[in-house]
């Protein structure tokens, strides 16, 4: 690993274009050939558009009929300059010559991939780079998409144009895929009647590239634009250019009537041992990375794990001082800023707090609508918070773990106290966790890109989904007149619950108050006066003749229905207009207005009853003295 925190500036840049496992922006365009949208400076004006992904370069590749690009974040370290994006197969020898990737996103066994493929073809495979982009590539090569998609563990999106394979017209193959759940974001433009495919991993490089205002019009195939589904794979040959791919990720529990076989529910040692393994693996850097603290359960174990794990193999994190560095986020006095203080002094960790004011949060609205590509009022909310998180952390390291994910595995929103079964139960965390995507990790992704930075939610792990899914729902089932019960995530709790004598500073262990603090949605957790003083603040932005004008203009599409929406639905319209069916709302305006039974828990104007949120360590006594590092 490369001393990362004792180098200069200058020198981080030179080693950057060295760099070939990185983070980054993807960009494709499919049209005729001499058609205008493929020359090159067109393509890269385009891509730079969503530059804050890679913000160290931009390359771009073209062809007869095509064009790619990629915006370069550069994380691990590969062997040499050959493995800048986009990947032409010809540099990589014969056998690839003809193919052409794009790839966004981070292909963890790709080591595991290329030991499968030598084992199969009985000889070693001719690497070009120590990039883990190019195991797509020979992966595709020797087993066809669907086997390669089937097989790769991560989080990616990728287009791959094969120009060794033609369709009858004479265009190239060109296939794209979105990994398992939807970590990584792929939006495709379709103008099937200027024969253009556009593909990107942001809606902004492709909003005005395709008019949508002739969507489904009598003149001919409609033109629009889609976010591609999660686990679903793009094949031009069988789908054409009016469709969006068809699905490959179809576990054995995603249906309503699901039920474990006898015998086969994984223990608490088996869940403990896959969330360990999964943490393990993002944890494969070669430039320094830390974790995002908000003193919950679930980020508390993700660093209690990272913290378990550099001690048995010896890491430091890449690190000079060898240490864990943790983020939060919040205003002073928050439940999770007193929370992650705490956890912090157990964990030994290097802590670092962004505060912020609510003036400071008003400010930054119109960003942070732009960089997330939604109107969605929940979603925004708890994205203001995490700008500023993502924007702290970037300036110390390029890869932080996040605890993603473990409330849809695991019941853990308020609102799942009031779930008439265990049935009712497992039906809502497949509902939320298939809006993921559209949701916590549409945030996470554009909030931590806004800033250069990778997040790695382990928790979204394949394997460990498939895992958590067959764990019992009635063992996730939150029942307050059982004691071993009451508390949401109870099954995941107790997993990690330790002695309090064994709970010391420095243990890296998490001391029973913070295992078992109540879940904060983010918007709450971070500070629980600051979002009336938004709300407060558009009502003040939106007259009462605007959001009349406004409820009338979008009656048919997500109409607003406080100031608040309608203040965000005219900052999303003033950056992207007509796309507002992009947008996924939760029904009733909240994530628990889709449920199938009622909860006061949330409404649309967020958490309704905040004192469930406090906690021992917000009280003067409440041993709140770790450091916080600049």
């Amino acid at each position: 690993p490369i001393p990362w925190g004792v180098l200069d500036r200058v020198t981080r840049n030179r080693l950057d274009k060295l760099w070939g496992w990185r983070m980054c922006g993807i960009f494709g365009v499919l049209a005729d050939e001499g058609d205008a949208v493929l020359e090159e400076a067109t393509v890269a004006a385009r891509s730079r558009r969503q530059s804050t992904r890679g913000p160290d370069a931009t390359g771009v590749s073209t062809g007869a009929g095509w064009a790619l690009a990629h915006e370069r974040l550069s994380i691990m370290d590969p062997s040499n300059v050959s493995a800048n994006q986009p990947f032409s197969g010809e540099p990589f020898g014969e056998e690839l010559a003809g193919l052409h990737l794009v790839h966004n996103g981070e292909i963890y066994n790709c080591e595991e991939l290329y030991a499968e493929l030598e084992k199969e073809l009985g000889k070693p495979i001719k690497r070009r780079t120590q990039s883990d982009s190019e195991v797509i590539l020979h992966c595709y090569k020797h087993w066809g998409v669907d086997t390669t998609v089937a097989q790769l563990r991560g989080m990616f999106a990728f287009v791959i144009v094969d120009e060794n394979k033609r369709l009858p017209d004479g265009r190239p193959e060109v296939v794209a895929a979105r990994d398992h759940v939807g970590i990584k974001p792929l939006y495709m433009g379709l103008d099937p009647v200027k024969k253009r495919v556009f593909l990107s991993s942001e809606l902004k490089c492709l909003h005005d590239a395709v008019d949508v205002s002739r969507e489904g019009s009598s003149e001919g195939p409609g033109c629009h634009v889609e976010l591609v589904k999660p686990g679903h794979v793009w094949v031009r040959s069988i789908q054409g250019d009016n469709a969006t791919g068809v699905r490959f990720y179809k576990p054995e529990w995603d249906h309503d009537d699901f039920l474990v076989p006898s015998g086969q529910a994984p223990s608490a040692a088996d869940v403990r041992a896959g969330l360990k393994a999964s943490v393990k693996r993002r944890m494969m850097s070669h430039v320094p990375y830390g974790a995002l603290l908000s003193g919950g359960v679930d980020s508390n174990i993700t660093c209690s794990l990272m913290v378990e794990i550099a001690r048995e193999e010896g890491w430091t994190f890449n690190q000079p001082d060898g240490k864990l560095h943790t983020f939060t986020v919040g205003m002073e006095g928050s439940p999770d800023v007193t929370a992650a203080r705490a956890m912090a002094k157990h964990l030994g960790s290097v802590h670092h707090e962004r505060l912020f004011t609510a003036e400071e949060a008003i400010a930054i609205v119109p960003k942070v609508v732009y960089h997330l590509e939604t109107y969605e009022t929940e979603l925004i909310r708890s994205a203001i918070p995490n700008y500023f998180l993502a924007e702290i952390t970037a300036a110390h390291v390029k890869v932080a773990l996040t605890g993603e994910g473990a409330d849809e595995l695991f019941c853990g929103y308020l609102y799942f106290r009031d779930a008439p079964s265990s049935q009712a139960l497992q039906v809502e965390s497949r509902r939320i966790f298939h809006h993921l995507h559209k949701v916590n990790l549409q945030r996470a992704d554009r909030m931590s890109m806004a800033h250069g930075l990778e997040a790695r939610e382990p928790f979204l792990d394949v394997d460990f989904i498939d895992l958590c899914m067959r764990v019992s729902p009635e063992a996730k089932r939150i029942v307050a007149s059982d004691p071993t019960r009451k508390h949401e995530k109870q099954f995941l709790r107790e997993i990690f619950s330790s002695p309090e004598s064994e709970c010391t500073p420095g243990s890296g262990l998490i001391p029973r108050p913070l295992l078992f603090r109540t879940k904060a949605m983010q918007c709450e957790g971070v500070g629980t006066n600051w979002v009336e003083r938004l709300q407060e603040h558009a009502r003040g932005e939106v007259s009462d003749e605007e959001f009349a004008s406004v409820q009338a203009t979008f009656a048919a599409q997500n109409p607003p229905h406080t100031k608040e929406e309608a203040w965000y639905r005219r900052l999303f319209e003033s950056h992207f207009p007509g796309h507002s069916r992009l947008v996924h709302v939760w029904e009733g305006g909240c994530r628990a207005g889709g449920a199938a039974w009622k909860s006061g828990a949330y409404t649309r104007e967020g958490l309704q009853v905040l004192g469930d949120l406090r906690h021992s360590y917000m009280d003067p006594d409440g041993g709140n003295d770790a450091p916080v590092a600049n």
